[in-house]
């Protein structure tokens, strides 16, 4: 006979209203918890975009796809959660967690290298991901399902998870918290990519409306008192994740190369993945994607560490010359995708060299690709440093880093948050 469930009392979806007056450019404040009972599933909470896309009067922009030089236009990749500049999250008013402003990247490159091909063409359209074979190509399919999916259709609505540290983990959160989120929105620049755009039409991305959907669930009175006197015997409650957090550096116009640009001053990272972007297109650009990572004619690049550096000898990359292999099996070893039949990223090697997909991966721990295990805490300086074949771009280089650690939430028996922070 299975095992009966005895426990858990119920289990719902309930939508949450904004806490503060809806304006489209927001912020957008929840209180994602109704009562002092329940316990927050973190995992399964989702937020729910309606938007549309129109010019600076608000009319509705033609499109004519499939005409030759005609305007087309669309959301950039990923869009429920590229929407998102960043997130603030308070525990009983005490900051439990901030990001950077770059929270648009760290989904992409969540969505873009951890997800297989069949994911990526179900579950993630939810949240406006469609994948491309190639960024800022018109004829590309993804781009293609992007405008079919806005074009004559009105508002649109997009669903995506809340990718943050806590809400990345599987374990649930005490009753009794109050749990507020204030989301703060990113720009219609740096929201809609575009070809064939007249410079004199202003496309604006509008919020119409958004809300949260939650999963909760009420314990029974025996196995609830319980928990509370587990927590009250062990002083706090502990929530271990991977923290993932996203850097970035400008690199200046006409260099051969970027100095070392310390990213991290507290402990070693796990693993950490780097791209290079054009600094208009990161800053918001009606007609390029942020997310076209190219070589740019990069031949080595560097991650200081501990007193050492990876990779071990200089990669002396050529793309031109088809001289970046090593890199691209990197990628993929750090990725752990590499030499198995279950998990792949549907990055190929073209997709790799020139379809806007350059994005280089190191382990920095012996156990990057396990999240049971935690490393020894190393404290140490993480710092990039690059070279060049040929001067940058007029207009400048943004490398984005992505790295990921170990760390520890708690909650003490008052419900205080207690985190340990990277820097």
């Amino acid at each position: 006979m299975p095992g009966t469930q005895s426990g858990v009392l119920n289990s719902r979806w309930t939508p949450i209203p904004l806490k503060n007056t809806f304006q489209p450019s927001g912020p957008f404040e929840f209180v994602l918890t109704n009562n002092s009972r329940s316990y927050l599933n973190l995992k399964r909470t989702y937020l729910i975009f309606t938007f549309e896309i129109t010019d600076g009067s608000g009319n509705v922009v033609k499109m004519t796809p499939g005409v030759k030089d005609a305007l087309t236009y669309a959301p950039i990749n990923n869009i429920g959660h590229s929407i998102i500049r960043n997130f603030s999250l308070h525990i009983n008013s005490q900051l439990a967690f901030h990001n950077s402003s770059n929270y648009a990247y760290k989904s992409y490159f969540e969505q873009v290298l951890m997800y297989g091909r069949e994911i990526k063409d179900s579950t993630l359209t939810s949240a406006g991901f469609y994948h491309d074979s190639a960024i800022d190509v018109e004829s590309s399919p993804g781009y293609l399902q992007r405008c079919e999916s806005i074009y004559e259709q009105g508002p649109i609505q997009v669903a995506c998870n809340i990718s943050i540290d806590l809400m990345n983990q599987p374990r649930v959160l005490l009753n009794g918290c109050n749990v507020k989120l204030t989301i703060y929105p990113n720009s219609s620049k740096f929201l809609i990519e575009s070809f064939h755009r007249k410079p004199e039409l202003d496309l604006q991305f509008k919020i119409k409306d958004v809300f949260a959907l939650v999963n909760e669930f009420d314990l029974t009175d025996g196995l609830s008192n319980a928990l509370e006197s587990a927590v009250i015997e062990h002083k706090t409650i502990q929530y271990p994740m991977i923290s993932s957090q996203v850097r970035s550096f400008y690199i200046e116009p006409n260099r051969l190369d970027a100095p070392a640009n310390t990213l991290f001053t507290s402990k070693m990272p796990r693993r950490m993945f780097i791209g290079l972007v054009e600094a208009d297109a990161y800053n918001g650009s009606l007609d390029k994607s942020p997310f076209n990572f190219r070589p740019h004619g990069i031949t080595d690049i560097h991650v200081d560490y501990c007193g050492m550096t990876i990779p071990g000898r200089p990669f002396t990359l050529d793309f031109e010359k088809n001289k970046f292999m090593e890199a691209y099996l990197q990628l993929q070893e750090t990725l752990g995708h590499a030499r198995n039949n279950f998990s792949t990223n549907s990055i190929s090697t073209k997709m790799f060299k020139e379809g806007g997909y350059t994005i280089f991966g190191f382990e920095l721990s012996p156990v990057a690709q396990d999240s049971s295990l935690f490393e020894l805490v190393r404290q140490t300086n993480v710092s990039v440093r690059l070279n060049f074949k040929k001067l940058t771009p007029s207009g400048g280089l943004y490398c984005v880093v992505y790295a990921e650690f170990d760390q520890l939430f708690a909650l003490d028996p008052l419900r205080n948050p207690i985190i340990e922070g990277v820097l």
